[in-house]
């Protein structure tokens, strides 16, 4: 039974590391329409500044975390001005969006082989001090990933619907068109959207680096599993993609449990067509036609 409870709780933490990402990619999905797969590149990229403020520079983490989460910023807004916003004038499909979004991974992905090489990289020397409840124990790092995505799923939920960004953030997601006809620099606000997207892709990274290390292919798997969650909890749903986040991350450790680390991706893209075929609205969202879902 405490093998069983164990399994849980470490799927449990890694649903909050997807859940923190699935916020930055819904948060940008929902409200430009894109399949931001660059994401995975962020999020690689991050790990590895990280890895240079911290380690290799020994930064502490008061330094070290707040430099990177800005420099994630900067480099999701560069994505939109540099790759999104040309595409979008010349009017280009959402799919070649998606496919230059990829080929944006893959180029970062290469470069970052080339300073680092291709070998993972750990960033705390040593075991990790541990904390027991009960049968049942955490790494200090697992405990700040679990309070880390407490703080921002309340954060992130309180100012979505009691605060007049978080309503601006809701029209741009309804109608981005009508919310610029009001008046509301909707350019500006894209590019806060990237910014705090970006970041929290950032912040999963850093914990995900401090816990288990790095490597250039960190990020796609990661990313295409906070693709599903946000499909998985209802697209246009913001919090959605967080539950279903944590649904995915649990059924993973189960399926580690009684297969192998191997069934792990097998597990999200079985979530991602059962949802496809026996509930296409997702957890959250409601019943409609596609195109009233927004034409992601």
């Amino acid at each position: 039974m405490n093998l069983f409870l164990q399994l849980l709780l470490n799927g449990f933490i890694n649903g909050c590391v997807y859940a923190l990402v699935a916020l930055g990619f819904a948060l940008i999905c929902n409200t430009t329409r894109i399949f931001h797969f660059a994401h995975a590149g962020v999020y690689t990229f991050s790990a590895y500044v990280f890895y240079t403020f911290y380690t290799q520079q020994n930064l502490p983490l008061a330094i070290a975390i707040p430099l990177t989460l800005g420099i994630a910023a900067v480099l999701g807004i560069a994505i939109d001005c540099v790759l999104y916003k040309p595409l979008e004038k010349k009017n280009a499909s959402t799919l070649l969006a998606m496919l230059s979004s990829l080929g944006l991974y893959i180029i970062i992905v290469n470069i970052i082989c080339m300073f680092y090489g291709n070998n993972s990289k750990i960033l705390v020397a040593g075991l990790l001090s541990t904390v027991k409840f009960g049968g049942l124990m955490l790494n200090v790092v697992q405990i700040a990933i679990f309070a880390t995505f407490i703080i921002v799923f309340a954060v992130f939920s309180l100012t979505l619907y009691y605060t007049g960004l978080g309503i601006k953030l809701r029209a741009m997601r309804d109608n981005p068109t009508l919310l610029a006809l009001n008046g509301v620099n909707a350019n500006l606000l894209r590019l806060f959207v990237f910014g705090i997207g970006s970041s929290l892709c950032a912040l999963a990274a850093i914990l995900t680096g401090l816990d288990v290390g790095i490597d250039p292919n960190i990020g796609m798997s990661v990313t295409i599993t906070a693709a599903v969650a946000m499909i998985a909890g209802g697209m246009g749903v913001f919090e959605g993609a967080a539950l279903g986040a944590l649904m995915i991350g649990v059924l993973q450790s189960l399926a580690v449990w009684q297969l192998s680390v191997r069934w792990q991706d097998m597990v999200t893209f079985i979530v991602l067509i059962l949802f496809l075929l026996l509930r296409p609205q997702g957890l959250l969202g409601r019943k409609g036609r596609l195109e009233e879902r927004g034409n992601v």
